[in-house]
């Protein structure tokens, strides 16, 4: 190894070192054994004395500094893109030459942190800065010459100018940040001039969506609003919190159209809904597709979207004229009743039955409809007045969508009791021809499950000889297969056919179970008292005058006094008519009777209010098992928002049911 020459002082020191540096700064190479050699020499001077330490990077330092100011200074004259161009060439010679040989030669440590540190501390932070100036200057000009809409088409030219000089030409970690900073100047310091703008949007589609009821346009939506709107929503969307006055707009716009729009319709069209339903379907698929286009199928849209139409579905002028939302659900029913008895008009039922899908997701009793309906659907079950079984279905079907599985469960479970009574039927044919049971009466029988149906306790009534005989059959039958099993007849919604033999022409009259019972007793005597006819049928004297006096109305009987239960007389004579006289062959006598509806409307209010407790009940239950302790409000807050959709629970229900909890 060569001997070494003793540095004493700076000036020599500083020669040596210079002549490496020069040599790092016109990026040429130095060997190995060179570089060790400057090393030996700066290490023996500095630890020769301390002091020296100082006085070498002072040095060094105004080196440096003398040549980026002359390095500057000799380029002063470029601009723009020559500019750029100079300074990424000398960075990476820079980073190629001089750092290189710091990393290779020095201990090893990762300078990278260190060097972005730098990077953004003396150049990006300052070039943010300038940027930020810059564009509010340009957009506060642009915008004295240029609408928003026009404005709000520039932004993204500017954010593509910015992010492809940004790839080209620094850091990659520079892009992310340096598109906030621009969010702030281009939109966030621009927000009130745009939500204005959406306010004149959704004033247009206000005032064109008036238009469209006026003149039952619903579907049309005007494109260039939506392109519009869906911009301004993208420009907005770009900052935090940027769309949140936008959804409130929209919000409060869609309520308010709802309202208006309900408010068109005529009054006297309530009692029949078909014209409420489809305005309703017509407004929810307009502004369902209006979201879809404007603001890219944001959820949070879609949530104040279904927050307004609950709104005012709940709380409109056809609500109000029918009373209150309660009566709407019942009304709802009957009306899907009447759409689904036999009848000869033509309809499309499955788009109506659509249509009413959406009204029912939205409506609140919906336990209410439910019931109602389901009480309408057995009768068509029982009486067998339904329109199609397809069609059944299908209504069915959109109940659960609507409303929940557990709201169809029971009419799945009804409509598959009539599939089975069918089976047994058949089953009972052959037992009666295996037992040799012959009788002359066309019997049928429908089994329900007791816990499904809403039906009130059957009357203990009498029925003649020949009827029972054929229960007494049937339930012998039934035990057989069925061990264990109770069967409850319920007579109040049983009918059947009569033919009458005492008429010079032969009629047959349909009537129900009681009307039987009391017309039987005429082939053992031609006239009956009052009194007698109670006594042999056991059917309770509110019933049984309703029941006669339909007889007598229809003249098939004839009383000597009034039946009025006010001046009633038990000893008044019921007669049959022999005289009797009709245009039709087939005489519907079945009138509903209005004790047994009471009693069954008494059985169904009472069903709904003990499910709406039990309901209640599950929900606050289910709700402290995943919470453990939870305070009292807060309780009955949740448990109101997990059953708004479905029914409004009281509160102080809610309060007793947690305390029997």
């Amino acid at each position: 190894m060569p001997k070494l020459d003793l540095c004493i002082t700076l000036d020599e020191v500083w020669e040596k070192l210079l002549h490496g540096i020069e040599h790092l700064l016109q990026f040429q190479t130095i060997r190995h054994s060179k570089w060790m050699l400057l090393y030996t020499y700066i290490f023996d001077y500095c630890t020769h004395d301390v002091s020296h330490n100082a006085e070498l990077y002072e040095r060094l330092k105004d080196y440096l500094r003398n040549y980026l100011n002359n390095l500057c200074q000799s380029n002063a004259n470029l601009l723009d893109q020559e500019i750029l161009e100079f300074y990424m060439n000398q960075w990476k010679k820079y980073c190629i030459s001089f750092i290189s040989y710091i990393n290779r030669h020095a201990p090893t440590s990762d300078n990278s942190s260190q060097i972005l540190d730098v990077y953004r501390e003396y150049f990006e932070n300052q070039f943010f800065q300038d940027t930020q100036e810059f564009y509010r200057l340009e957009a506060t000009t642009y915008l004295q010459h240029h609408s928003i809409m026009d404005y709000l088409l520039k932004i993204p030219e500017y954010f593509d100018e910015e992010v492809h000089r940004v790839t080209a030409y620094l850091h990659p970690s520079s892009i992310k940040n340096l598109e906030k900073k621009l969010d702030e100047v281009l939109i966030h310091d621009q927000l009130t001039a745009i939500y204005e703008e959406a306010k004149k949007l959704i004033h247009d589609e206000r005032i064109q969506g008036t238009m469209i009821v006026l003149f039952f346009e619903r579907k049309i939506i005007n494109s260039r609003l939506l392109l519009e709107l869906n911009l301004l929503y993208q420009t907005v969307n770009r900052i935090e919190n940027g769309k949140n006055e936008l959804i409130n707009m929209m919000e409060n716009h869609i309520y308010q159209i709802g309202i208006e729009t309900i408010g068109c319709i005529n009054p006297i069209s309530t009692h029949d809904l078909r014209i409420y339903i489809q305005t309703i379907y017509d407004f929810h698929q307009k502004y369902y597709t209006f979201i879809e286009k404007a603001f890219d199928s944001n959820q949070a849209f879609f949530d104040v979207f279904n927050r307004a139409c609950r709104k005012f579905i709940n709380n409109n002028a056809v609500i109000q004229t029918i009373g209150t939302t309660i009566n709407m659900a019942q009304h709802l029913a009957r009306n899907c009743d009447q759409l689904l008895r036999k009848k000869k008009e033509e309809i499309d039922l499955e788009i109506i039955f659509n249509q009413i899908k959406i009204l029912l997701y939205y409506m609140q009793d919906k336990d209410v409809f439910v019931q109602f309906y389901s009480k309408l659907f057995a009768k068509r079950l029982i009486n067998q007045i339904s329109i199609s079984n397809d069609y059944e279905q299908l209504m069915i079907s959109n109940i659960e969508v609507a409303c929940g599985f557990e709201f169809a469960y029971k009419m799945k479970q009804m409509y598959q009791d009539i599939e089975t009574s069918k089976t047994i039927l058949d089953q009972y044919h052959r037992y009666c021809e295996t037992e040799q049971f012959i009788s002359k009466i066309n019997f049928s029988v429908m089994i329900l499950k007791a816990n499904v149906w809403l039906f009130s306790t059957p009357l203990n009534i009498i029925l003649p000889n020949k009827l029972q005989c054929i229960v007494n059959n049937f339930n012998k039958f039934y035990k057989h297969i069925h061990n264990g099993r109770k069967l409850t007849w319920i007579y109040q919604h049983s009918k059947g056919e009569l033919q009458t033999l005492f008429t010079d022409q032969v009629y047959t009259l349909q009537v129900s179970m009681y009307q039987m019972i009391i017309l039987l007793l005429f082939n053992n005597a031609l006239e009956w008292t009052l009194e007698k006819i109670q006594d042999e049928t056991q059917i309770k004297i509110d019933l049984l005058l309703p029941l006669l006096n339909t007889l007598v109305e229809s003249k098939i009987l004839t009383s000597t006094q009034s039946l009025d239960p006010a001046n009633l007389d038990m000893n008044c004579i019921i007669k049959l008519s022999n005289d009797f006289r009709s245009d039709k062959y087939r005489i519907n006598l079945n009138a509903i009777i209005r004790s047994v509806e009471e009693r069954d409307g008494e059985t169904f209010h009472n069903k709904i209010d003990q499910d709406r407790i039990m309901t209640i009940r599950a929900t606050i239950v289910r709700i402290t098992k995943l919470h453990k302790t939870i305070n009292e409000n807060l309780l009955v807050e949740i448990v109101l928002q997990q059953l708004f959709s479905y029914f409004n629970p009281n509160v102080s229900t809610i309060k007793v049911t947690i305390v029997v909890c």
